[in-house]
């Protein structure tokens, strides 16, 4: 079953299924982590259509005008749906949807959980139109917050961080070519009070996103 191939851990996607109150809480109890988060992502906003790997209840897909939502993990889905967002229940290494239907794929807070962070940016890829945009979002193993988030969660045995000075190559090895990087959340972990500006580059920043474009000049080997 590809939802659960999708996890390092069998149990992961009941994990994620179990804990979407807990999930979705976050987001209101840390305002200035989740303001500063959604900042960095909003500087790569594309209009057109859509889609969230990896959606979870929709918050970053509802303030950033996306409107399609994928998600392995039913209970999140429902949340999504009731905030409007178009939900389909799936994997991201086999996206249901045809070449070069979206202009923009979002994916914020997924490749960490995963163990086959390629294939779904290969499928990505594959879904975007010539020109369309692929965001991700993560915590870079390399920052203060990497470093935090890997000791804390270690036991969990779901969370494997990446760093930015590898994620670049591996999007770039699907045909895609990156062309801004973006970071923030430069305090000390585990809090923030108040949201940042988000900056170029990566490097000093915890959180980091960044942009690449399809180019049908520039093919994957």
């Amino acid at each position: 079953m590809c939802v659960l191939e999708t996890m390092i851990k069998p149990d992961a996607a009941e994990h994620f299924d179990k804990s979407w109150k807990k999930y979705d809480r976050w987001y209101e109890t840390h305002p200035a982590l989740y303001g500063s988060e959604l900042r960095a992502l909003s500087k790569a906003a594309v209009a057109g259509r859509g889609l969230e790997i990896g959606v979870g209840s929709g918050r970053f897909a509802v303030p950033l005008s996306v409107r399609f939502g994928l998600d392995p993990a039913f209970n999140m889905l429902r949340l999504a749906k009731r905030r409007g967002i178009r939900v389909v229940q799936g994997c991201g290494e086999s996206l249901p949807f045809a070449d070069g239907v979206f202009s923009l794929v979002l994916i914020v807070f997924v490749l960490e959980f995963v163990s086959r962070p390629r294939e779904i940016l290969q499928e990505a890829t594959r879904v975007l139109q010539n020109g369309g945009r692929l965001i991700v979002g993560f915590i870079d193993a390399d920052s203060r917050w990497g470093e935090y988030y890997e000791r804390t969660a270690y036991q969990s045995g779901l969370y494997d961080p990446l760093p930015a000075r590898k994620m670049i190559p591996m999007i770039e090895q699907t045909g895609l070519l990156v062309t801004e990087a973006r970071q923030t959340l430069f305090g000390p972990p585990p809090e923030s009070r108040r949201s940042e500006e988000p900056r170029k580059g990566f490097g000093r920043g915890g959180f980091v996103v960044l942009h690449a474009t399809k180019s049908l000049r520039r093919q994957a080997p």
